[in-house]
């Protein structure tokens, strides 16, 4: 293949044996350091020659230890994307998929394995992801800099995208932004940028960007005060001084809310997050500034969310341990008068009445006050609004997650959706012919919404819509099936306390 062209010069890939071609660590903006730390991203520099685009670009700093290996060094130094297609004919016009990484806007990278887009692209679409800026360098609030760098980030990869994808065989006027998890809330918070208006075309919202976080504090004016207390632990407001000061020293003072962490008495859930994009009127605005009416939108969240946050063995990071010793009743009874603070006695009183064990309980605490109730409310505002949107809920236990009690978890769906999934053979095999279906089932419909609009199952039929008269979601079990949205008991008392309370 003939090195590409881009706007800031010629690049060679790696040639897989499947016909698919990456091209990775690409700069699209120039990196953020020194007086572009806290500053929007600049143009990134053109280069002389043709630019071997063979290794993964560096992750942005990490805040917090993330599970998985980056497969890239750290730096602050991070704006690189990375391009898998098919054909780098630009005749093609092929549908272009952008994917965003989770990691709660304190951890993770593109570069990190399970996001590898090469066999998504040999679906016949180009697979594009990116590394942005995390924690403090990416969302401190200045009043002389502003905030939400990291979102100008993602518009300027969007724009890269736009500016470049043609010559990697992609059509700029058909780009689906999907991520998960904060990855997710990504994808939800450029629908209120307005930058990013145009920019892309259909959006995939996996497991967060749902309506009402449960923390009261996502908010601009929390922003601010954590950066007030931020400029408090440097000793300086100073921007000139902010932008010199070590990098290790400010991911010390950014981690200034308790609540980031596991406490004594409650528990670490992903309502936690401390950076965060935050409506400031400017680069992110209230409403959907960029979310134009005949934009389709699919979201969907797993059965079981809250086993990757709360595990059988114990929480991550400390020692294997029971589920009994990790998670005790006073957890449990912390957790819902922190989750559910109007109906707490009722929430504990519903698992009491239905025999669960304390884990059990826990798990689906956090997972309906977390995800499937603030999910649902997504569903009656986007339905309310009278935008296309599809809704899914990914419920496949593989054989592996079966023996791990993980069941069907917080990023259960990730591998499936990037191809990574093979049937084994044995008792200890991590999947099996059920799971390479589902994978297939699964591509097929991510491509298909961003081909389309429209995700369909492997027969060909459209998912049902979300509707205001008989509401319908996706579920993706064993097989794929549309059945009537029926929010468990746990989760329509969530919602009753929501709408009760006005929200």
């Amino acid at each position: 293949m003939s090195p590409i062209r881009t706007e800031q010069g010629q690049t060679s890939g790696i040639h897989h044996s499947n016909g698919v071609s990456a091209f990775l660590g690409l700069p699209y903006a120039a990196p953020p350091v020194g007086r572009l730390r806290f500053a929007p991203p600049a143009p990134a520099e053109p280069w002389d020659g043709v630019r071997e685009a063979a290794a993964f670009g560096n992750a942005g700093i990490q805040i917090l230890p993330g599970v998985g290996d980056l497969s890239a060094a750290q730096s602050e130094d991070c704006l690189y994307l990375n391009v898998w297609t098919p054909s780098a004919d630009p005749a093609a016009k092929l549908p272009v998929m952008v994917w965003i990484h989770g990691g709660g806007f304190l951890y993770g990278a593109a570069s990190e394995a399970l996001y590898n887009g090469a066999a998504l692209a040999e679906r016949g679409v180009i697979v594009v992801s990116f590394n942005y800026r995390l924690g403090v360098f990416g969302f401190l609030a200045h009043p002389e800099a502003g905030t939400n760098f990291a979102v100008l980030d993602w518009v300027t990869a969007l724009r890269w995208v736009q500016q470049n994808i043609s010559a990697f065989g992609g059509d700029p006027g058909n780009v689906t932004v999907f991520g998960q998890s904060s990855g997710a809330a990504a994808v939800r918070a450029l629908l209120s940028t307005p930058s990013a208006r145009g920019l892309f075309h259909r959006g995939i919202i996996q497991s967060a960007g749902f309506e009402h976080p449960v923390s009261a504090n996502y908010t601009a004016d929390s922003i601010v005060q954590l950066s007030n207390t931020l400029f408090e632990r440097v000793g300086t407001t100073d921007l000139d001084a902010l932008r010199g000061l070590p990098q290790d020293t400010m991911v010390k003072a950014s981690l200034t809310r308790p609540a980031a962490l596991a406490t004594p008495g409650r528990l670490h859930t992903p309502a936690d997050l401390v950076w965060f994009p935050a409506v400031d009127g400017d680069v992110v605005t209230d409403g959907f500034a960029a979310w134009p009416n005949d934009m389709p939108v699919m979201f969907g969240t797993t059965q079981d969310e809250a086993r990757y946050f709360h595990r059988p063995g114990g929480p991550v990071g400390g020692p294997p341990v029971s589920a009994e010793q990790a998670y005790t009743p006073a957890a449990l009874a912390v957790m819902a008068h922190t989750l559910v603070p109007r109906r707490a006695d009722d929430v504990l009183t519903q698992f009491r009445d239905r025999g669960l064990s304390t884990y059990e309980a826990l798990t689906e605490l956090t997972t309906a006050a977390v995800f499937h109730e603030p999910a649902l409310a997504a569903y009656e505002r986007f339905t309310a609004l009278g935008r296309t949107a599809y809704t899914y809920r990914f419920a496949r236990v593989s054989p592996g997650n079966h023996r791990s009690r993980m069941l069907a978890y917080h990023m259960a769906e990730l591998p499936y959706v990037f191809g990574h999934v093979a049937a084994g053979d044995g008792p200890d095999a991590e999947y099996d012919t059920t799971d390479t279906t589902l994978r297939d089932a699964v591509q097929h419909a991510w491509v298909e919404f961003a081909r389309t609009g429209t995700p369909r199952t492997l027969a060909g039929e459209a998912w049902p819509s979300c509707r205001t008269t008989d509401p319908q979601l996706t579920v993706i079990e064993d097989t794929v099936e549309f059945r009537p949205l029926n929010p468990s008991p746990l989760t329509q008392l969530i919602r009753s306390t929501r709408t009760d309370a006005g929200n």
